[in-house]
């Protein structure tokens, strides 16, 4: 103990929890002041304890203040310690700020401690923190979702969030009983395609991007061939549209692609080139829109691994050998797995290229084809000058494209 001048005490109002002085008090200690105990300071002449006994020594016009010093290393114990010293003696805290503190330190510091520092009960301190407990138990379940159906493991999850791989377990496993995502409720008021041509006028893809597809077609494919909660792995993610219906037909998605755009941060960067990716989980269904060869040639990028851009070898090469790596994935664990592919025929230096049935050869070594579908352009294709140079040479242009699902069985 050592005394200091009034002048130097630092009060800070950010750190004392009292929130409104007392006169009263403060002309009680001016009178006896010789009996006062001394006040409390930090190594900074911070005021930890002692505001009205600081007052009555500045009413009376003494110029020197018995002080304690204590040593602190943060903040956080300044207030803590602010806290707990008025918690029990002097101007005690009143209940709304108690409540405030339990709800600013709850999750933060022990609730052992907390509970010893505001002098609290157990039951007291639950009833101040429940609504924090409930906003953060929703926000939890609403990360937790995101998370699971982004095929993210448990023990991520967990780790994210902070919490045991446990709890994640049991919130995962209350998803699957929700009514709300049952499969009446994800495709009410839908109506799927029931003809082998699927025809789409008009694209209603939320994010723009060169290739894409009619949204409507990967709805379809999930009506036939998906469940909730299946895994949905698409290696050529483009704008998105895959993540979009997962997301609205409740089936988790991993979806990458060679150069992910940057409007989406829920594709993954991957070169399928390379063989699947080491964290992909088992899919159910698999999706692949793949560039339909020099068609698309440097639309998308000017990496050499991009299919637009590698010689008709290696890209059904690269076709096969992903239809031979889902197999392998597959397993037994699969036996309903499906893998479905939309291509389109293509002219290369005036030579007709059946990119649909070469796909079809490659894939059919390793699963056998179940669907065929076709699926018309939703623009033409074709300008003027194409049409007019078809009519000349008596060229047929194409105008639609292949669906095949092939399956695990």
């Amino acid at each position: 103990m050592q005394t200091i001048n009034v002048k130097d005490i630092v009060f800070r109002e950010d750190l004392y929890p009292r929130l409104k002085p007392n006169p009263a008090k403060i002309q009680e200690y001016s009178q006896n002041i010789d009996v006062l105990p001394p006040i409390e300071i930090n190594q900074t002449n911070i005021l930890i304890d002692g505001y009205h006994r600081w007052k009555a020594h500045e009413t009376v016009g003494i110029d020197e203040i018995p002080c304690i010093i204590i040593q602190t290393v943060s903040e956080q114990e300044l207030l803590m310690l602010a806290v707990r010293k008025n918690a029990t003696a002097g101007q005690q805290l009143t209940q709304s700020e108690k409540k405030k503190y339990a709800i600013q330190w709850w999750n933060v510091l022990p609730e052992k401690e907390i509970i010893q520092t505001l002098s609290i009960s157990e039951r007291t301190f639950r009833d101040f923190t429940k609504d924090k407990r409930k906003q953060v138990e929703e926000e939890q379940n609403e990360r937790t979702f995101d998370m699971y159906m982004r095929c993210f493991t448990h023990q991520q999850i967990a780790d994210v969030l902070e919490i045991p791989i446990r709890t994640i377990t049991d919130k995962i496993a209350k998803f699957g009983e929700n009514g709300k995502f049952a499969e009446s409720a994800n495709f009410r008021n839908f109506e799927p395609q029931i003809y082998d041509i699927w025809n789409f006028h008009k694209a209603t893809n939320e994010v723009r991007h060169f290739g894409n597809i009619p949204p409507e077609i990967i709805d379809n494919l999930m009506y036939y061939f998906t469940n909730p909660f299946d895994v949905v792995f698409d290696p050529f993610g483009g704008g998105g549209s895959t993540i979009d219906r997962c997301i609205e037909r409740n089936r988790r998605y991993f979806v990458s692609d060679l150069t992910p755009i940057p409007a989406r941060n829920d594709i993954r960067q991957h070169d399928i080139t390379s063989g699947l990716p080491d964290e992909l989980p088992v899919p159910d269904f698999v999706f692949l829109d793949p560039p339909y060869w020099k068609q698309a040639e440097k639309r998308y990028s000017e990496k050499e691994t991009d299919l637009g851009n590698v010689d008709l070898n290696k890209f059904l090469d690269t076709i096969s050998d992903i239809a031979k790596m889902v197999k392998r994935k597959w397993g037994t664990n699969r036996p309903n797995g499906k893998l479905a592919i939309i291509i389109g025929a293509y002219k290369n230096d005036g030579k007709f290229v059946d990119l649909p049935f070469l796909c079809y050869e490659r894939i059919n070594k390793y699963l056998p084809l179940i669907r065929r579908i076709q699926v018309p352009y939703s623009t033409q294709v074709h300008g003027g000058a194409f049409v007019s140079l078809a009519k000349e040479k008596k060229e047929i242009l194409y105008l639609t494209r292949e669906l095949m699902i092939f399956g695990n069985e």
